[in-house]
């Protein structure tokens, strides 16, 4: 066992002996609420095998729902909602599952916190009502709605939320930055977002934070009272959900700025510990988190999580796993092995999700008044759909306003070409939700259609897009480089005239899509 290890097995102890000094006994029942009164009745039975958390320890319902926890100061008792049961939802459709003992409120802080609970209730009971819902669903996640205000919060709900009214999905995630700072903003939020019809579960990022906290502890007050604890689970058919606070607040800077590093921390992977001991091997588990394990385009705290060796370490006899992130406003995909700690035998695949926002609602503005804000890859804003069957997941991206059928942009050639530049001219194509399992290919009218490779480097159209139109972003927002474009050399063939260049993209699932431009040689 190395260091790292050992010091972590070695504070869980500590903390759990210090816990059992000072913690009360909780109990209560997990029922059938079958008339949906959130109140237990003589003829409602109590549900067994749901699990039970205190943020640290988990447990399981006896055959009559029953269970027991020790609770201290400031625990969140919570349900994880387990397969073929629905949670209770609140009047903007979030998820109610759970219980905060704060029995003196949260600090002073400028956002509203917790209220003050008083001393514990004799029981905590917990209502879950059936569903219908089997082993094959869909799921919407968003990363980064991250509003400033209310204009940019109706640019969330005229942009996404309202092609999502009747969705079909059993549920949406939202991976973190669901404010830009402002945290009086969450209730209309809240309320735009609980138009959709289906429960929202929300993980916490580094501007959902009270930054006035004195520590890290309190830093998510604001959070919790909308949302509840920050992190938790939640099963449907086989798939285990997993959110995972692994925003550190550090306070402020010397700069004055806040300070934050991804850190999962001793209390939470303990609580994960715990947590997987009730997973099946064969069962599918999604960790849902603000902060990657991993980013190409930097190593820095602030992109990174920290000790993402010791999660590793819980997760690597687990071949059925994905992950989930957001937080760089670009789409990633990466195939995670030992050069990023991971230790399972097959690689991990993570996705860092497309941002709602884009480019933090920054770009020339459409038709509606909401601007174009494709992320700095090149990327437009927008969201993903991930489809499940059984342990299996499929996914694709849902560019705002366009639909999922817009997947790639073909960046060169456009316009006029002169022909004596095509031996300098590479043909580029921003697969937008593409990765290195990818297969891309072009075609110039009827010839046969050729391999093009994939690069890392920035796109040419996101380029030219911040160039003509620099008034509408902020001096901090440039392109980046992107890891899903592909190229290709412009073939000396074609004569002087014009021409259409159909470019097709097929993903990972055997899906395949395609678009095509016309250009002219001259």
């Amino acid at each position: 066992m190395n260091f790292r290890l050992f010091m972590y097995y070695l504070s869980c102890v500590l903390f759990c002996l210090n816990g059992l000094a000072i913690s009360e006994t909780i109990q209560g029942i997990v029922y059938h609420d079958m008339n949906q009164n959130y109140q237990r009745d003589a003829n409602e039975p109590g549900i067994a095998e749901v699990l039970v958390s205190n943020k640290t320890e988990v447990t399981k319902t006896d055959n009559d729902g029953h269970y027991s926890l020790q609770v201290q100061d400031e625990d969140i008792i919570f349900v994880i909602k387990p397969a073929g049961y629905a949670l209770p939802l609140n009047e903007n459709n979030l998820p109610q599952f759970y219980y905060i003992h704060t029995p003196e409120g949260s600090p002073p802080s400028k956002y509203r916190g917790l209220d003050p609970t008083g001393p514990l209730p004799q029981q905590i009971d917990f209502p879950l009502y059936e569903d219908n819902i089997g082993d094959d669903f869909e799921v919407v996640v968003f990363s980064d709605p991250q509003p400033r205000n209310e204009k940019e919060i109706n640019y969330v709900r005229d942009d996404v939320v309202s092609e999502l009214i009747g969705t079909s999905s059993v549920c949406g995630i939202v991976l973190g930055d669901i404010m830009y700072d402002d945290l009086s903003l969450y209730e209309y939020y809240c309320q735009v977002l609980g138009q959709t019809g289906i429960p929202f579960y929300h993980v916490p990022g580094n501007h959902d934070m009270n930054y006035d906290a004195a520590d890290d502890l309190h830093s998510l007050e604001t959070f919790k009272r909308h949302f509840g604890p920050p992190y938790y689970g939640f099963q449907y058919g086989k798939v285990h959900f997993i959110v995972l606070d692994v925003v550190d607040y550090l306070g402020y800077n010397e700069e004055g700025n806040p300070h934050y590093r991804g850190k999962i921390g001793e209390q939470q992977l303990h609580w994960l510990e715990n947590y997987l001991k009730f997973i099946p091997d064969d069962h599918l588990i999604v960790l849902n988190m603000h902060i990657p394990f991993y980013s190409f385009i930097g190593s820095h705290v602030t992109v990174r999580v920290t000790d993402r060796d010791l999660l590793f370490n819980l997760l690597k006899d687990r071949s059925q796993i994905l992950s989930l992130a957001g937080h760089m406003h670009m789409i990633e995909h990466q195939f995670l092995g030992t050069e990023q700690d991971w230790l399972g035998e097959q690689p991990l695949h993570q996705i860092i999700c497309g941002a709602v926002s884009g480019s933090w609602w920054n770009g020339p503005p459409d038709i509606r008044g909401i601007p174009v804000a494709d992320q700095r890859d090149g990327a437009p804003n927008g969201y993903h759909i991930f489809t499940f069957q059984g342990n299996l997941y499929q996914e694709r991206y849902v560019p705002a306003q366009f639909g999922n059928t817009y997947q790639l942009r073909i960046s060169i050639p456009t316009g006029i070409i002169e022909k004596s530049q095509l031996d300098s001219i590479n043909i580029v194509v921003n697969v937008f939700d593409g990765n290195e399992k990818s297969r891309v290919t072009y075609q110039i009218d009827d010839r046969p259609p050729l391999i093009m490779s994939r690069q890392k480097m920035i796109d040419p159209f996101v380029r030219t897009l911040h160039d003509n139109y620099q008034e509408y972003y902020l001096s901090w927002i440039k392109p980046r480089l992107s890891n899903h474009i592909w190229t290709a050399p412009f073939p000396n063939e074609p004569d002087a005239g014009t021409h259409t260049i159909t470019v097709t993209a097929t993903n990972q699932w055997g899906k395949s899509f395609r678009t095509s431009q016309i250009f002219e040689i001259k």
